[in-house]
């Protein structure tokens, strides 16, 4: 079930409104006079990435990977193209593939976090995700933060590190928040921030599926928050399986 939740381009650091759309429109007139200019369409990608333009990022990757099928920045730009889509395995793989042709630890290091959040894993989601946030601090990466640890069954430090961004009435963080409530079985509190936040026919709709956040695995509750996305989409991806399958980088590995 595809939920009515508001576009990655919604949930992005808050910077000039619209930095990432010059952004993209400058490596489009870039490409247009290169089509081959390996630099323009890094930038493509990570500009559409940031507007929730999931498909042309990844027309600008797969462009990107037929020039340099082996560039470290490209292959990690396809695994969080792939972890957005809901297949955190692939994406993480090709994480790993990157990570064995040079990645820098800072490039789509969010992403890669989520990967993991996507899988169960969350001791691994928040190692990226504190990485994410000490290398290059985004509201996004606090927002996904915030989520993980309460996932894990600590509201209070997720809230408290979310707090910023409530105060200054980011409506993306005001929605984490509600589902960061459900899951920690406060559904009453949940449900009165969405319809705060929310046209009252779409929280209308969205409050059974959020009311259920409690039964659902950490998986499934990360793929909800995080992409929209309820069991009946991810069950086959997101097994609790996967988490113990997956390979785990945190201090002390």
């Amino acid at each position: 079930m595809q939920l009515h939740a508001p576009p990655v381009a919604a949930q992005s650091v808050r910077t000039v409104p619209d930095s990432n759309e010059r952004a993209l429109e400058r490596a489009r007139e870039q490409l247009g006079r290169n089509p081959s200019d390996l630099r323009a369409l890094r930038d493509g990608v990570q500009a559409a990435m940031r507007l929730g333009r999931i498909d042309l990022a990844a027309t600008y990757a797969q462009r990107a990977a037929q020039l340099a099928p082996g560039d470290a920045h490209i292959t990690a730009a396809r695994g969080a193209i792939e972890i957005h889509r809901g297949r955190p395995r692939e994406g993480l793989a090709l994480f790993e593939q990157a990570d064995m042709a040079g990645l820098p630890e800072d490039v789509f290091v969010s992403d890669r976090a989520l990967g993991y959040d996507l899988l169960g894993d969350q001791p691994s989601a928040q190692y990226y995700y504190a990485i994410a946030n000490r290398l290059n601090p985004s509201d996004e990466t606090l927002r996904r933060y915030a989520l993980s640890l309460s996932i894990i069954g600590d509201y209070d430090t997720g809230e408290a590190m979310l707090k910023p961004l409530l105060n200054v009435g980011d409506r993306p963080a005001w929605r984490m928040q509600a589902f960061m409530l459900a899951i920690n079985g406060r559904g009453g509190e949940a449900t009165e921030v969405l319809n705060r936040i929310l046209p009252s026919d779409v929280a209308a709709e969205l409050t059974p599926y959020l009311l259920r956040m409690p039964s659902l695995s950490r998986a499934e509750q990360a793929a909800a928050a995080n992409l929209g996305i309820f069991p009946s989409l991810v069950q086959a991806d997101l097994s609790a399986s996967e988490a113990q399958r997956a390979r785990r980088r945190r201090p002390g590995d």
